[in-house]
């Protein structure tokens, strides 16, 4: 499809700079610590080696990027999915790990009534994704940025961070929206606040009870004096303004990305028949190292939601301790009390391992048991997206 017009861009852009004025500059964010027990995050690689290695993924798959292209980045079936567009689904999903910190920046410039400045800012903190887009023959857009901003209530966690990837392709338009995974402490603190809340918005989620710390990071309220911000507002606000040409969507996301592309997607699917999503097509899911999200409830509205045209995948590789998480009980009592929640995953999900074909897994409940705290530090590198296109690599692509 063809790329958001200039004046689009520039509106999206200063609706960002107008976002952050709600920001206080006089109150940083602070770096918070992880509890007891907990293991180390392993936090970003130099952003430049990481531009060139999806560069590398990008160059020595141009069938398979081409073939997902023409597909509009969907599958034909629940039964597999179309391992073209999962690729560039975990391309995108890599790619939103280089967002740049220049927001606080960002807000100092709007507080200043300085909003060229801020926008340019903005820009900077994406450039390094502008550049894989670019070699992708995208245009990128950023739909809202709360990475090292704590929701209401919880000043340890973090928001979310999502972007938008667009085809400039008219003939055979797709767009991917792709969310940031861990990268920081308190996306860590993010993933470890498991215990299950029932949304504060009702509705969200069929109400039924997700993990509190994502629910929070896409949902909750960002405020400052009397203005308020909820990520998942701001996103589609933005996302309303560049969508065009009845694109095809797909979601995606690594890791804690996973997690909230998982609940974005049932948004877009609950509020399918309401105004803006209306307009939408939605596509897939395609979610990678996922930790569980949800009970069974959202799983079957999920499941009962994509058996057309649209369906929902999950990736996981061979023994990523994250996907085990949170736990239904012990032995990680060491970070929280061994009680029981009936946390599963949504439907659709494959295993890849390095040499051998990706498998099948069978849909939960029962969730897979989780590792022990020692498994968990000795496989923790099984959770790198690196290994994820390794394990993609065995795939039957183009």
């Amino acid at each position: 499809m063809s790329p958001p017009t200039r004046n689009t861009a520039e509106e999206i852009l200063l609706a960002h700079a107008q976002q952050l004025a709600c920001f206080d500059p006089r109150q940083p964010f602070s770096v918070p610590r992880l509890p007891p027990g907990a293991p180390e995050p392993q936090l970003p690689a130099d952003p430049e080696q990481s531009v060139r290695v999806i560069l590398d993924w990008i160059h020595s798959n141009q069938g398979a990027i081409r073939a997902a292209k023409e597909a509009q980045c969907a599958s034909s079936s629940p039964d597999e999915p179309n391992w073209d567009a999962v690729l560039v689904a975990l391309i995108e999903s890599n790619a939103v790990y280089l967002r740049r910190d220049e927001i606080d920046k960002a807000i100092l410039a709007v507080h200043s009534g300085d909003y060229t400045s801020a926008v340019a800012h903005i820009q900077a903190s994406g450039r390094l994704i502008r550049i894989i887009a670019e070699a992708m023959d995208c245009t990128f857009v950023q739909l809202c940025d709360f990475a090292d901003k704590n929701p209401e209530g919880k000043r340890r966690n973090s928001g979310a961070y999502c972007g938008l990837f667009i085809s400039n392709d008219p003939k055979l338009p797709y767009m991917g929206i792709a969310f940031k995974g861990s990268d920081s402490v308190a996306d860590f603190i993010t993933d470890l606040d498991w215990i299950p809340i029932a949304p504060l918005r009702p509705e969200v989620a069929w109400g039924t009870q997700v993990h509190q710390g994502f629910y929070h990071n896409l949902f909750g309220d960002f405020v400052v004096e009397s203005d308020v911000q909820v990520p998942f507002d701001v996103l589609l606000t933005q996302f309303y303004q560049a969508y065009s040409n009845s694109a095809r969507i797909h979601m995606t996301g690594h890791s804690l990305g996973g997690a909230l592309c998982t609940l974005a997607y049932g948004e877009f699917l609950r509020r399918e028949l309401e105004a803006p999503f209306v307009e939408f097509s939605l596509g897939d899911l395609y979610s990678f190292a996922a930790p569980h999200v949800c009970y069974e409830t959202f799983a079957k509205e999920v499941h009962a939601r994509t058996r057309a045209d649209r369906y929902a995948f999950r990736f996981a590789t061979r023994q990523d301790p994250v996907v085990t998480v949170p736990p239904p009980g012990p032995p990680l009592s060491i970070i929280y009390p061994p009680k029981r929640y009936p946390f599963i995953h949504v439907g659709g999900g494959w295993q890849f391992a390095v040499g051998s074909k990706p498998e099948k897994l069978a849909d939960e409940p029962p969730p897979v048991p989780p590792m022990s705290v020692d498994d968990i530090a000795k496989f923790w590198r099984n959770h790198k997206i690196d290994n994820y296109y390794a394990g993609w690599q065995m795939t039957p692509h183009s």
